[in-house]
């Protein structure tokens, strides 16, 4: 048994079987793809909903900072307001939840967590939900639109958002007709990630310790 590592000796002895290590590695992606392919694929619904700045609102013109410098609406400053859609649309989600629970009562709260989604380009805000059956999936995200909505008016009514924020509903979600497979790609890759690292384990112990004990037999 050798119980001394070399890595100039164990580099080169991986280097030589690189062959065998794609093979494992390949061989775990293909695991990954079929338990993709046997999962059950789900429909993804989305809302979207718009978030600007009223920059009539907001007059800088004579506030300045700290240092006597004028104060400027910094893209921070815009980002930061703009965050209110779903820093309230998260607040709503326990809304959400029990509804879903109501078409599909084998839904727990970490499996209704998994298929959401909510997701800022520019200034919409997508809220998806993804599930087997596509009616349930564009219910879902309706009716959480719908509660969102109302909380972000009640928001700004009260105070706790900002005025100057414009918030608008673009469109509701429709019924998905193409199911997507939204982890295949996680899983090919993280298969082959274990692939690969069980493959240079066992690649080092078979020349480590089985190959030495041959030599020495």
């Amino acid at each position: 048994m050798q119980d001394v590592l070399d890595p100039i000796i164990t580099f080169k002895r991986l280097l030589t079987a690189w062959w065998k290590i794609v093979l494992i590695a390949t061989l775990g992606g293909l695991i990954g793809l079929l338990v993709s392919l046997i999962r059950p694929p789900k429909f993804q619904a989305e809302a979207t909903i718009h978030a600007s700045i009223d920059f009539t609102q907001i007059n800088f013109e004579n506030l300045v900072g700290q240092y006597d410098t004028p104060v400027i609406f910094t893209q921070y400053d815009e980002d930061l307001a703009l965050q209110v859609v779903e820093r309230v649309l998260l607040s709503t989600w326990k809304q959400a939840y029990q509804f879903a629970n109501t078409l599909d009562n084998n839904l727990n709260q970490e499996t209704f967590w998994e298929d959401q989604q909510i997701q800022r380009f520019l200034g919409r805000w997508q809220l998806r939900y993804r599930h087997q059956d596509p009616e349930i999936a564009q219910a879902i995200v309706n009716y959480w639109t719908d509660v969102g909505m109302q909380a972000l008016r009640e928001a700004q009514e009260s105070g706790e958002a900002e005025s100057f924020v414009i918030i608008d509903l673009v469109s509701e979600a429709e019924l998905p007709v193409k199911p997507i497979y939204h982890s295949r790609a996680n899983l090919i890759v993280a298969g082959m990630l274990v692939g690969l690292a069980g493959g240079i384990i066992l690649v080092d112990f078979s020349g480590r310790y089985i190959t030495h004990k041959n030599k020495e037999g």
